[in-house]
Order: C-alpha cells, then sequence, then structure tokens
C-alpha cells in the first residue's frame, strides 16, 4: 500500500489551490482516486515536498 505524506496543514492548502475538495487531496494521496484529477493533486503535491512510502500490508488478527 502506498501513500504519499505531507506537512501538517498542506492538504487544506492543496485543496483551496486546485479548488476541491479537502476529502479529495486526501483519498488522493492515499491512491484511493485515480481519475485525472487525483494524479495531478498527486503531481502537485510531490512538487511541494510531499514524500510518496510504501507500507507493507498486515492482516488482521481476531483473537477472540
Amino acid at each position: 500500500m502506498k501513500k504519499i505524506v505531507v506537512g501538517y496543514g498542506d492538504i487544506r492548502t492543496i485543496a483551496k489551490i486546485l479548488g476541491c475538495t479537502e476529502e479529495l487531496v486526501s483519498k488522493s494521496l492515499s491512491y484511493k482516486k485515480n481519475s485525472t484529477l487525483p494524479r495531478n493533486i498527486r503531481k502537485v503535491v510531490q512538487e511541494r515536498g510531499g514524500v510518496q512510502v510504501e507500507f507493507a500490508q498486515v492482516a488482521k488478527l481476531n483473537i477472540s
């Protein structure tokens, strides 16, 4: 699972710059959206210093 990490308040700033919602920016950075606008959002964020990270997916254990 990959995600782009940004500084505090950057999601709100990017949303205002691009004229979209903070929710769309957040979902774009966690790769939950992949149309043209989310791809542009990721590009702008990486140009502004956002860092792409990858996480290993861990299975949940249901212990009763």
